[in-house]
C-alpha cells in the first residue's frame, strides 16, 4: 500500500509541473544582448594626450562594462574605456581630475557612440597596461597561474 502511495504521489507531482509549465511560457522576456565585443584592430592605434575630466566606474546601460576616463584632448572630449581591472590588484591606478595623460588604443563604435580602447595609459612616470597588443584585457596576476599551470604540466 505504502510503495502505491508513494508512485500516486509521484505521478501526481509529475502531472501538476508538466501542466504548470505552459502557464508561465509566454511571460518571460527574451534575453536580447545589446553591446557586441569590439574587435580591436592594432593597425589602427592612435595616441592620443589629453586631461582627465572624470572617472565613470559604473557606465550607462548600452555602453561597455567598466570603467571609463573621460578625456579631454585637443580633438574634444573622449570616452576612454579601461575596464575595472587596472583600479584593483597590488598596484591600482587611481586617475585624478586634472591628471595629463597619454593613451595608446584603438577608436571604435559601439552602439552608436564612439569609445576608444585603452591599450596603455602614461601619466608623469608611470606607464599602465590596460589591454595585450590584441586588445584583451589584462587580468590582474594571469601571468603568473598561466605560467603556473604550464611549468606543472596542468590539470589532468
Amino acid at each position: 500500500m505504502r510503495n502505491k502511495l508513494g508512485g500516486f504521489c509521484l505521478l501526481t507531482a509529475l502531472v501538476i509541473t508538466s501542466l504548470a509549465a505552459p502557464l508561465y511560457a509566454g511571460n518571460a522576456k527574451a534575453f536580447k544582448r545589446s553591446v557586441v565585443a569590439p574587435r580591436y584592430e592594432a593597425s589602427k592605434e592612435v595616441t592620443m594626450e589629453g586631461t582627465i575630466q572624470g572617472l565613470v566606474r559604473k557606465p550607462t546601460p548600452g555602453s561597455m562594462m567598466g570603467a571609463h576616463l573621460t578625456v579631454s584632448t585637443s580633438k574634444g572630449t573622449i570616452d576612454a574605456h579601461i575596464g575595472d581591472f587596472v583600479l584593483r590588484g597590488s598596484h591600482p591606478y587611481a586617475p585624478t581630475v586634472g591628471q595629463s595623460v597619454k593613451l595608446t588604443g584603438v577608436m571604435t563604435t559601439i552602439n552608436h557612440k564612439s569609445v576608444f580602447l585603452t591599450r596603455t595609459v602614461e601619466s608623469g612616470n608611470r606607464t599602465v597596461q590596460v589591454r595585450t597588443a590584441r586588445g584583451f584585457l589584462i587580468v590582474p596576476g594571469s601571468k603568473g597561474r598561466i605560467a603556473k599551470t604550464s611549468t606543472t604540466g596542468g590539470a589532468r
